[in-house]
């Protein structure tokens, strides 16, 4: 079976910065799920598992534009610490996350706190470098008519009770 819209694919993979450090690796874990051709991996990615049948192994190379976008300081905000309840506490560097504009979480990171100001960065932590991707492809499978309309693969890959809350 080729990898081609509305199939389930799974793949170990590992994917790495411009410096060589690992940011995740999944190749000694369990696979991991998605549902091809529904937008749920970079295009690059799945352009290059296109066609792909089990036991294939794909390394590229994505700059910032084909992995998580340049950095934009339109994204960084300094907000009053007065517009913050008196409660909220900020460390630089730390990170939390809001509802995105489409609903997905969007990372926020505290990029400097003073007595006055707090500054947040909304861009992706990963924006502006390039990324080396390598995976292999473990299984692939029809997906469900749920699966489909969900737009991802289910848990259990049949039941219902995925957890997205109907979307």
């Amino acid at each position: 079976m080729k990898i081609e819209k509305d199939k389930v694919v799974f793949v170990n993979y590992l994917m790495k910065n411009g410096e060589d450090e690992t940011l995740e690796d999944t190749r000694e874990t369990s696979p991991t799920g998605f549902l091809f051709g529904h937008g749920q991996l970079m295009p690059a990615i799945e352009g290059a598992l296109a066609d792909k049948e089990v036991g294939a192994w794909v390394k590229l190379k994505l700059s910032p534009d084909e992995a998580f976008g340049e950095r934009s300081e339109e994204l960084v905000e300094t907000i009053e610490r007065s517009k913050f309840s008196k409660d909220m506490s900020f460390v630089t560097g730390s990170q939390f996350e809001v509802p995105g504009p489409d609903g997905h979480p969007e990372t926020i990171c505290v990029q400097e706190v003073t007595e006055t100001h707090v500054t947040l960065d909304r861009n992706h932590p990963m924006a502006g470098k390039t990324i080396s991707f390598e995976a292999t492809v473990r299984d692939i499978r029809d997906a469900t008519s749920l699966e489909i309309e969900h737009g991802h693969p289910m848990e259990s890959g049949s039941g219902s009770d995925c957890g997205c809350s109907g979307h």
